[in-house]
Protein backbone atom coordinates (compact mmCIF):
# COMPACT_ATOMS: atom_id res chain seq x y z
CA UNK A 1 0.00 0.00 0.00
CA UNK A 2 1.48 3.27 -1.18
CA UNK A 3 1.69 5.91 1.49
CA UNK A 4 0.07 9.49 0.52
CA UNK A 5 2.38 11.79 0.53
CA UNK A 6 1.30 15.40 2.17
CA UNK A 7 0.28 18.30 -0.38
CA UNK A 8 1.86 21.84 0.44
CA UNK A 9 -1.79 22.55 2.18
CA UNK A 10 -0.75 19.45 4.30
CA UNK A 11 2.67 21.27 5.56
CA UNK A 12 2.03 24.55 5.94
CA UNK A 13 -0.27 23.06 7.79
CA UNK A 14 1.91 21.14 9.87
CA UNK A 15 4.02 23.69 9.92
CA UNK A 16 2.47 25.69 12.73
CA UNK A 17 3.69 24.15 15.41
CA UNK A 18 7.00 24.57 14.49
CA UNK A 19 6.53 28.36 14.34
CA UNK A 20 4.78 27.93 17.97
CA UNK A 21 8.11 26.95 18.93
CA UNK A 22 10.14 29.77 16.98
CA UNK A 23 7.08 31.73 18.93
CA UNK A 24 8.05 30.43 22.22
CA UNK A 25 11.81 30.35 22.09
CA UNK A 26 11.95 34.05 20.74
CA UNK A 27 10.09 35.11 23.60
CA UNK A 28 12.25 33.18 25.77
CA UNK A 29 15.04 35.40 24.33
CA UNK A 30 13.24 38.57 24.59
CA UNK A 31 13.13 37.47 28.48
CA UNK A 32 16.73 36.95 28.82
CA UNK A 33 17.51 40.23 27.13
CA UNK A 34 15.77 41.60 30.21
CA UNK A 35 12.27 42.87 27.81
CA UNK A 36 9.66 43.02 30.61
CA UNK A 37 7.19 40.54 28.68
CA UNK A 38 4.31 42.12 30.62
CA UNK A 39 4.93 45.11 28.32
CA UNK A 40 5.95 43.45 24.67
CA UNK A 41 3.92 40.37 24.65
CA UNK A 42 1.16 40.62 22.56
CA UNK A 43 -1.07 37.57 22.59
CA UNK A 44 -4.03 37.62 25.01
CA UNK A 45 -3.50 34.14 26.39
CA UNK A 46 0.15 34.97 27.44
CA UNK A 47 -0.97 38.29 28.60
CA UNK A 48 -2.96 36.54 30.88
CA UNK A 49 -0.84 33.73 32.27
CA UNK A 50 1.57 36.53 32.50
CA UNK A 51 -0.19 38.84 34.81
CA UNK A 52 -0.96 35.93 37.21
CA UNK A 53 2.50 34.91 37.23
CA UNK A 54 2.25 31.69 35.17
CA UNK A 55 4.02 32.03 32.02
CA UNK A 56 6.18 29.05 32.21
CA UNK A 57 3.05 27.41 32.77
CA UNK A 58 1.27 29.08 29.47
CA UNK A 59 4.10 27.56 27.40
CA UNK A 60 3.09 23.97 27.41
CA UNK A 61 -0.88 24.53 27.18
CA UNK A 62 -0.07 26.51 24.42
CA UNK A 63 1.95 24.64 22.16
CA UNK A 64 -0.59 21.90 23.13
CA UNK A 65 -3.20 23.85 21.77
CA UNK A 66 -0.97 24.68 18.48
CA UNK A 67 -0.59 21.23 18.13
CA UNK A 68 -4.02 20.25 18.35
CA UNK A 69 -5.11 22.89 15.97
CA UNK A 70 -3.25 21.94 13.14
CA UNK A 71 -4.51 18.42 13.66
CA UNK A 72 -7.82 19.11 13.57
CA UNK A 73 -7.01 21.37 10.39
CA UNK A 74 -5.29 18.41 8.64
CA UNK A 75 -8.31 16.02 10.05
CA UNK A 76 -10.80 18.56 8.55
CA UNK A 77 -8.88 19.04 5.31
CA UNK A 78 -7.85 14.99 4.87
CA UNK A 79 -10.78 12.73 6.39
CA UNK A 80 -13.88 15.21 6.02
CA UNK A 81 -13.71 17.34 2.98
CA UNK A 82 -14.89 15.84 -0.64
CA UNK A 83 -13.96 18.27 -3.62
CA UNK A 84 -16.84 17.03 -5.36
CA UNK A 85 -19.10 18.52 -2.94
CA UNK A 86 -19.85 22.50 -3.53
CA UNK A 87 -20.00 23.77 0.30
CA UNK A 88 -16.95 21.34 0.79
CA UNK A 89 -15.00 23.68 -1.84
CA UNK A 90 -16.38 27.04 0.65
CA UNK A 91 -15.25 24.81 3.88
CA UNK A 92 -11.78 24.09 2.63
CA UNK A 93 -11.19 28.09 1.36
CA UNK A 94 -11.63 28.73 4.71
CA UNK A 95 -9.84 26.71 5.99
CA UNK A 96 -7.13 27.87 4.12
CA UNK A 97 -7.83 30.97 4.90
CA UNK A 98 -7.86 30.23 8.81
CA UNK A 99 -4.27 28.27 8.52
CA UNK A 100 -2.57 30.93 6.62
CA UNK A 101 -3.69 33.29 9.12
CA UNK A 102 -1.95 31.89 11.86
CA UNK A 103 0.87 31.08 9.66
CA UNK A 104 1.83 34.71 9.60
CA UNK A 105 0.40 35.42 13.06
CA UNK A 106 3.33 33.34 14.22
CA UNK A 107 5.66 34.01 11.56
CA UNK A 108 5.25 37.60 13.07
CA UNK A 109 5.40 37.41 16.45
CA UNK A 110 9.00 34.83 16.02
CA UNK A 111 10.08 37.73 13.59
CA UNK A 112 9.09 40.51 15.42
CA UNK A 113 10.23 39.09 19.02
CA UNK A 114 13.98 38.55 17.32
CA UNK A 115 13.89 42.21 15.99
CA UNK A 116 12.19 44.32 18.98
CA UNK A 117 15.83 44.98 20.35
CA UNK A 118 16.44 46.62 16.83
CA UNK A 119 13.07 48.01 16.60
CA UNK A 120 12.88 49.74 20.04
CA UNK A 121 16.86 50.50 19.90
CA UNK A 122 16.33 52.95 16.84
CA UNK A 123 12.41 54.15 17.49
CA UNK A 124 11.05 51.97 14.37
CA UNK A 125 7.37 51.39 14.25
CA UNK A 126 6.18 48.08 15.49
CA UNK A 127 3.39 48.22 12.90
CA UNK A 128 5.51 48.95 10.06
CA UNK A 129 7.44 45.72 10.53
CA UNK A 130 4.23 43.55 11.22
CA UNK A 131 2.29 45.14 7.83
CA UNK A 132 6.18 43.86 6.32
CA UNK A 133 5.81 40.38 7.61
CA UNK A 134 2.32 40.35 7.00
CA UNK A 135 1.98 41.18 3.62
CA UNK A 136 5.51 38.95 2.36
CA UNK A 137 4.11 36.20 4.51
CA UNK A 138 1.08 36.42 2.31
CA UNK A 139 2.80 36.32 -0.67
CA UNK A 140 4.82 33.79 -0.25
CA UNK A 141 1.57 31.33 1.14
CA UNK A 142 -0.19 32.30 -2.48
CA UNK A 143 2.64 31.51 -4.35
CA UNK A 144 3.29 28.40 -2.67
CA UNK A 145 -0.33 27.09 -2.16
CA UNK A 146 -2.32 28.48 -4.97
CA UNK A 147 -1.49 25.60 -7.65
CA UNK A 148 -3.40 23.23 -5.24
CA UNK A 149 -6.01 25.28 -4.04
CA UNK A 150 -7.31 25.78 -7.34
CA UNK A 151 -6.79 22.37 -8.05
CA UNK A 152 -8.83 21.41 -5.56
CA UNK A 153 -11.77 24.01 -5.97
CA UNK A 154 -11.75 22.82 -9.41
CA UNK A 155 -11.72 19.16 -9.35
CA UNK A 156 -14.99 17.54 -10.00
CA UNK A 157 -14.36 13.98 -8.13
CA UNK A 158 -13.01 12.65 -4.50
CA UNK A 159 -9.46 13.67 -3.71
CA UNK A 160 -9.36 10.45 -2.39
CA UNK A 161 -9.20 8.71 -5.70
CA UNK A 162 -5.64 10.24 -6.65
Amino acid sequence: MREKQLDNVDKVIWVLPFLGVLDVVSTLYLESLGYSLALYEVGLFARFFISFGLFYFCIPVYLLIIVGFAYVLWYIKNRKLNSSNRFDKVIFLMLVGVTCYVYMRLTDAFIGNLLLPYLVARGTSRFSVTLLIYLSTAFTLSVYLWGEVITWVMANGDKKEK
